[in-house]
């Protein structure tokens, strides 16, 4: 079993309701979708900063399970990307020694199954017109995929909704409505960088039916990655 993956590194979790916790993060190449502030980029090879490595790609399970198995005083692992769930029979094969975050874009309902025995679920809400890819689709294949992972007593699921300088706060408020009996909560993160107008009043309007945090990319304001 192997997979694609760009970099492995420790660091702060940056984004959303358990930003500040130390964790293993797992970057993964490639995505499904083209959001146009996406500013992820790839490595050819696996860089592994927790050993100063450089790891032919594609890497190994047995690689992978050994640097999660010998992380200490870290919260949980993160599977990051691109978008993990491309990799859903790799990561379902991993044995679960730490605590599993997953931080995905929500748009592949028939692979969310395979990451039900995540502990923390991080999904995008994505907005009209980020990716070229039919909304109306989009839109229904995330509403599935938060059903299949949403929040339990034993998984706590929030929904990441990044916002760009302007955006219609009516229109994003009832996106959310179509999710918010799946998340424990809804975090704003404003694209970095730039000004986000509203997003005061969308708060407002969206607390009115489900907690709402605004909460920026801390990681890169501390310039950590």
């Amino acid at each position: 079993m192997k997979a694609e993956i760009s970099e492995i590194f420790y660091s702060i979790q940056g984004e959303g309701i358990l930003a500040g916790v130390r964790q293993l993060f797992i970057r993964f190449r490639g995505c499904n979708l083209d959001c146009y502030y996406c500013d992820t980029t790839y490595n050819e090879n696996c860089i592994d900063y927790t050993s100063g490595k450089e790891v032919k790609n594609p890497v190994e399970r047995d690689y992978i399970q050994k640097i999660i198995d010998n992380s200490e005083r870290i919260h949980s692992v993160t599977f990051t990307g691109g978008e993990p769930m491309l990799y859903d029979d790799f990561i379902s094969s991993l044995n679960k020694t730490k605590k599993f975050y997953l931080e995905s874009n929500m748009t592949l309902p028939e692979r969310a199954k395979q990451f039900k025995f995540f502990d923390f679920i991080a999904g995008d809400l994505k907005l009209r017109n980020v990716t070229s890819k039919n909304y109306n689709e989009l839109y229904e294949r995330t509403i599935k995929c938060f059903k299949i992972l949403r929040n339990t007593r034993r998984r706590l699921t929030f929904c990441k909704i990044v916002l760009p300088q302007k955006f219609d706060i009516h229109e994003v408020s009832e996106l959310a409505k179509g999710i918010e009996d799946y998340v424990h909560s809804f975090v704003l993160q404003p694209v970095f960088g730039v000004w986000t107008e509203n997003i005061l009043k969308l708060q407002e309007m969206m607390l009115e039916f489900k907690d709402t945090r605004i909460i920026p990319q801390i990681h890169k304001y501390l310039g950590v990655r």
